[in-house]
């Protein structure tokens, strides 16, 4: 009966170990974020941020596009949230020929806003919310 509470008791402190480390990432967008591991993937700056209906919720499934200039993009959808993470590009990128663009059948491009940045700065992830309105 002991061993049996005991694993109850470590289980528990698991679980509430898991949701306290879990807590700092609930304040971006979305509760998402980057990891270490997401940030030193590459040496350039990663994207981020909502796709939201003009005011309204967010926008799940939304087709998210970052254009780098004179390369080519890449196509990322938002979860349920309308949350949407885009890893860094490569060092040679700089994070100003990025465009961050969004679609969703039923809807137009209303207003892309990118949150600034320090110029320079290749590390950290750069937010851009971009929202949409009904056709």
């Amino acid at each position: 009966m002991t061993r049996m509470t005991f694993h109850r008791v470590g289980s528990t402190v698991a679980l509430v170990a898991a949701l306290v480390l879990a807590a700092p990432s609930a304040g971006r967008a979305g509760g998402t974020g980057f990891t270490d591991e997401d940030i030193n993937a590459s040496d350039g700056p990663a994207f981020f941020g909502f796709v939201r209906e003009v005011g309204g919720p967010g926008i799940a499934d939304a087709k998210v596009t970052a254009e780098v200039k004179d390369r080519g993009a890449l196509v990322t959808r938002t979860d349920i949230m309308g949350v949407y993470k885009i890893p860094g590009f490569g060092q040679d990128v700089n994070p100003d020929d990025v465009t961050i663009s969004c679609a969703k059948d039923g809807y137009k491009e209303a207003n892309v806003q990118r949150q600034p940045h320090a110029a320079g700065d290749t590390k950290d992830p750069i937010e851009v919310e971009c929202y949409l309105q009904k056709q």
